[in-house]
């Protein structure tokens, strides 16, 4: 293909195109949310004091919330907020980084495993354009960063397998297990993977079983203190909070079905939780092949989606069912028709085990292989010399193309917090400096807790000092998902305001709260409407 020959030239442009999407404006937009923000203290509590938020020192789990985070991110981050300081873009730059390095994996992975160039390049621009993974790029998102790794680990496994140099299969233990320090759904997905890739590649490896005990060993061995972690530091309770359990739905239902019948063994058998729950969990995994969730509405969560847009854009669609038809027709290696299937297969897996599915977050890396597919689709168009009037097709899906991505991106800067005003944490950058330069001129500052974990974002933009906070930090008890929080920090109190129960002598931060006085400042959303309303009592 003429369009794809000066390739190292071409694939430095995408790489830019990439890294621009990730980039601009990162240092405040969006606003950062609660989850970045304790990952962004916590490194700098660890620069400070060598101790995070609650005065443990050097954790491998980190007690945010009370949610047990893996830790890997919180250690990458440290380097940046020691150089930059605490703020937005510091605790966001290893995400970056990672994430833009992902559009240069899958292209040295399709490469390897493909032998075709131009699907490799290809692959590396639908990915660097994919809105489904820029949204995870731009943020200090563990689920992207983890994703990265998992991708560099199976370069170097399908690397291993051409050339037997028993250093890329240490390489590739240990990206793999890197991903593990770092995003919880990493833990269920980079060991199916792995095992996948060993077994259905058993015939090549057995030939080199001996190079296996030294990676092997290694690899546990650089695991064990994850796991550790992970058993005595309560890492399992954020499963507990978000897994298929969590959802009681199943277990009524099998209850009330059986109440609808006379006692008898045989309706016991199938209406029973096991089976409810089951077909609960092929909802949720088979959900994330759903065409409202790839191309019309995507995530329910406001966090995680773009107003008005699914996971990738409406134009891919027939691209996206022609790779998937040419994928398994054409004479590409079974290696590489392997792993799109097992990819495809395995990386929703750990969305489908929570009650929040689909999720786009937890099934990010369902994005690679399906931008993989798209690529060969759009292959075929640029290969293909039976289409009749073949530069006029092309030229309308250049137009659609571009539309696709003008239409996501003046929704994601223009419209999306605008839409979705309370998904982000607009405006605390505001009110935390307004609280910090009032604060010793009231006895107390009551602080509305509607918003997600006020606490952090106050320790964040103020840049309280951590050995100040340890000694006092106390967590509240857990909600139904796990999640605790941080009631007073000083005499700052965040909780929800019930004036009544307001003493005098107060500064109130409230929200949509009834307050019986007009407020005396006001700080609004992008969208204008009030997000913050001050009172003095």
């Amino acid at each position: 293909m003429l369009i794809l020959r000066n390739k190292k030239f071409l694939l430095l442009l995408i790489l830019v195109l990439a890294f621009v999407l990730r980039s601009y404006r990162l240092d405040s937009y969006p606003p950062i949310n609660p989850d970045e923000a304790a990952i962004a203290y916590n490194a700098y509590s660890l620069i400070q004091t060598g101790k995070d938020e609650h005065g443990a020192s050097w954790p491998l789990h980190f007690q945010s919330f009370g949610d047990f985070k893996p830790g890997g991110y919180f250690y990458l981050a440290i380097p940046f907020i020691k150089l930059l300081g605490l703020n937005t873009l510091a605790v966001r730059l290893p995400n970056l980084f990672l994430s833009t390095s992902a559009v240069i994996l899958i292209y040295l992975l399709v490469k390897l495993i493909s032998s075709s160039s131009d699907l490799a390049l290809l692959s590396a621009f639908v990915l660097s354009i994919n809105p489904w993974h820029i949204h995870f790029s731009r943020g200090a998102w563990e689920s992207s960063a983890a994703l990265t790794f998992i991708l560099l680990g199976t370069y170097f496994f399908y690397k291993y397998l051409k050339t037997a140099v028993s250093l890329h299969l240490v390489l590739f233990f240990i990206a793999f297990v890197l991903s593990l320090y770092i995003y919880h759904s990493a833990r269920i997905i980079a060991p199916v993977l792995g095992i996948f890739f060993f077994l259905s590649n058993f015939k090549t490896l057995i030939h080199r079983s001996k190079q296996f005990v030294f990676p092997l060993i290694f690899a546990f061995l650089i695991t064990l203190p994850v796991l550790i972690s992970f058993v005595h530091s309560g890492g399992s309770a954020r499963f507990s909070g978000v897994g298929l359990l969590a959802d009681s739905g199943p277990y009524w239902r099998a209850n009330e079905l059986l109440g609808q019948h006379s006692p008898s063994l045989l309706y016991r058998v199938i209406h029973n939780k096991v089976v409810l729950y089951a077909i609960s969990w092929a909802e949720k995994y088979t959900s994330h092949f759903s065409g409202s969730f790839l191309f019309i509405n995507g995530d329910d969560v406001p966090r995680s989606k773009v107003p008005e847009m699914g996971q990738l854009y409406l134009v891919e669609l027939p691209f996206l069912l022609l790779g998937l038809f040419l994928a398994f027709r054409h004479n590409y290696s079974p290696i590489f028709k392997r792993f799109l299937v097992f990819w495809t297969l395995i990386t929703p897996l750990a969305s489908s085990f929570t009650f929040q599915a689909p999720s786009a977050l937890r099934a990010l890396p369902l994005s690679i292989s399906l931008s993989i597919f798209i690529a060969i689709g759009l292959h075929q168009l640029l290969n293909s010399r039976t289409i009749p009037s073949k530069s006029s097709i092309m030229l309308l899906f250049i137009l659609l193309y571009a539309f696709n991505i003008f239409f996501y991106l003046d929704s994601y800067y223009l419209h999306y917090l605008k839409r979705y005003p309370n998904s982000w944490s607009q405006s605390f950058d505001q009110i935390i400096p307004y609280v910090t330069s009032n604060s010793r001129e009231y006895a107390n500052i009551y602080f509305t807790d509607k918003y997600d974990q006020p606490y952090i974002l106050y320790l964040f933009y103020s840049h309280y000092p951590p050995q100040n906070l340890q000694p006092q930090i106390k967590l509240s008890p857990p909600d139904k998902f796990g999640f605790s929080t941080v009631r007073q920090i000083d005499n700052i109190h965040f909780t929800s305001i019930d004036w009544g129960k307001i003493p005098s002598n107060s500064l109130v931060i409230a929200s949509t709260e009834n307050v019986p006085l007009g407020p005396i400042k006001v700080i609004n959303f992008s969208n204008g409407e009030p997000a913050f309303k001050i009172y003095k009592k």
